[in-house]
């Protein structure tokens, strides 16, 4: 299988292989499920970040303190942002997130009005100042940002997709032509809208072999993997943004360098849908879950931190963090806060992660789940049932947050084990809760599963 081909083929097989394991209709149901590391998915998750902005934020330089702690606090080991202006504030705060918690960077070379400047040509030299500054907090490179949007870039004088053609091939020699910084690798360019990767592909375009594509996969308010959508309508993450990347994208490995749901819950026409606070802390667990399924090496939620107030709620913009302009945690952050803990390792041991088999009896077939396994062996089945809490806002009716009923399923195993139930959405956060076991069996636990995560301890 050429490597172009085997990234789309794994990532439908994970899907279809979720949906013939999860049959409501059937009496019982066996399925194999392969763990992957339980330090490999929390390293797989990342958040956007704004510390870059030249404009005052709730991000700029006086805040420095309180959003390290929050990054402290949180337990998230990536961030996304733009290094067009490494200034010293910049590197050192980046540099301080490196060396205190080991936070690494992803850094986008933005183009258009940043750097380099619309019109313009990327010169080698600022570009290798500007990555050498940041090592060793940068862990990757990014190359433009959807330069497909409305922002008409150009570079050198060509707009997309050529434009965007040509300045990702001169990022790309930049970097894999200076010995000091080629070990870094780099991000292919994203899309404001996934539809547009065809005019890259008319070109004739293939990105380069054995590197790493990269989506813009909004939610758009919908669920978890169903609810990544396209324009006018819920589509599966496979059927819209994978689609057309494929003939794009030519690697095994896509990054999502951003995703995610803002909180405004009145329509918005044309803009992506709003869901409540409780929604997203709801959704977004889930969606790291679900990208790590589709074979993605790290997914960035958009973003931490509500980054100017707007009491008026008019600008979704505004809206997209997990903490609140103040700071403030949004049930978002708790909920991963909650879920790092629990799934974190102190540090990463060499071991291959093995699988455990699961006979579900009346999972109902929007059941969604992830097995991960820690070095001491232990696993922890993620389970959650994949449908909406949150009924988005029309231009006819107010948005409102839905309580779906909970679902009775049972869990079979072939050996004895012990069970415990952690829920990170709930107040019990990572500590153990009964409030979803019905019974338990030497070798069997039978739950109430809800629209949430539940993290189901297996020794």
């Amino acid at each position: 299988m050429n490597s172009r081909a085997g990234f789309w083929a794994k990532g439908l097989a994970n899907v279809l292989g979720l949906l013939m394991t999860t049959c409501g209709a059937c009496m019982a149901q066996s399925v194999t499920i392969s763990a992957h590391a339980a330090q490999s998915f929390v390293d797989s998750m990342g958040i956007n970040v704004h510390l870059e902005y030249r404009v005052p934020n709730a991000y700029s330089y006086p805040n420095h303190p309180s959003i390290n702690s929050r990054l402290a606090e949180l337990g998230i080991l990536h961030i996304r942002d733009e290094i067009n202006n490494t200034s010293s504030s910049f590197v050192n705060e980046i540099q301080t997130l490196y060396r205190n918690y080991g936070i690494t960077l992803c850094g986008t070379i933005e183009g258009g009005g940043d750097y380099p400047p619309a019109g313009t040509k990327l010169k080698a030299s600022a570009v290798v100042s500007m990555i050498a500054r940041l090592e060793p907090a940068i862990d990757a490179v990014e190359e433009p940002n959807e330069m497909d949007g409305n922002r008409k870039d150009l570079y050198n004088g060509v707009g997309f997709p050529q434009g965007t053609i040509n300045e990702s091939t001169d990022l790309w020699n930049i970097v894999k032509g200076n010995s000091a910084i080629s070990y870094l690798p780099v991000v292919m360019f994203s899309f404001a809208n996934a539809s547009n990767a065809t005019k890259i592909s008319a070109t004739s375009y293939m990105w380069p072999n054995a590197k790493y594509g990269n989506l813009h996969a909004y939610q758009g308010g919908g669920v978890c993997d169903n609810g990544w959508c396209k324009p006018g309508g819920a589509d599966a993450l496979t059927d819209w943004y994978f689609q057309f990347y494929q003939n794009v994208a030519a690697n095994d490995i896509p990054w999502m360098t951003e995703m995610g749901y803002h909180n405004i819950t009145k329509y918005q026409g044309a803009d992506q849908t709003g869901v409540s606070p409780r929604a997203s802390g709801i959704y977004l667990p889930e969606a790291y879950c679900q990208a790590i399924n589709m074979g993605c090496r790290r997914a960035y939620a958009y973003e931490l931190i509500d980054e100017h107030p707007d009491p008026g709620l008019t600008n979704t913009q505004q809206h997209y963090g997990i903490l609140n302009n103040d700071g403030s945690p949004k049930p978002a952050y708790t909920a991963l806060k909650n879920l790092i803990s629990l799934m974190k390792e102190p540090r990463q041991r060499r071991y291959t992660p093995d699988s455990l088999t699961v006979t579900f009896t009346g999972a109902p077939s929007t059941m969604e789940y992830l097995l991960l396994q820690k070095s001491n062996g232990m696993h922890y089945l993620l389970l959650w049932n994949d449908v909406s809490v949150y009924q988005p806002s029309t231009d006819s009716s107010a948005g409102k947050d839905l309580y779906p009923s909970k679902v009775p399923v049972t869990l079979n195993f072939a050996n004895n084990h012990t069970f415990t139930v952690y829920a990170p959405n709930d107040s019990s956060g990572v500590n153990l809760t009964t409030a979803y076991t019905l019974s338990t069996k030497s070798n069997s636990i039978k739950i109430n599963l809800p629209a949430q995560l539940l993290i189901l301890k297996i020794r």
